[in-house]
């Protein structure tokens, strides 16, 4: 079984936006680091974006 598709729900950018920004935080709170939720957001919209212009396919409507 693919990563996929077994997590077929990854390939949604809003949901794969979401998992990031909330885990990156959790685990920032969790080391005492204290960065605002929307500055990590804007942090993993960026890389999200850099990846995409690389031709990386990360979601459903770019894969083939």
């Amino acid at each position: 079984m693919k990563f996929y598709e077994k997590y077929p729900q990854l390939t949604e950018k809003a949901f794969l936006t979401k998992v990031l920004t909330d885990t990156v935080f959790s685990t920032m709170a969790l080391e005492d680091q204290v960065v605002s939720k929307p500055k990590i957001a804007e942090i993993v919209e960026l890389v999200l974006k850099a990846e995409e212009s690389k031709g990386s396919q990360f979601f459903a409507e770019q894969r083939i």
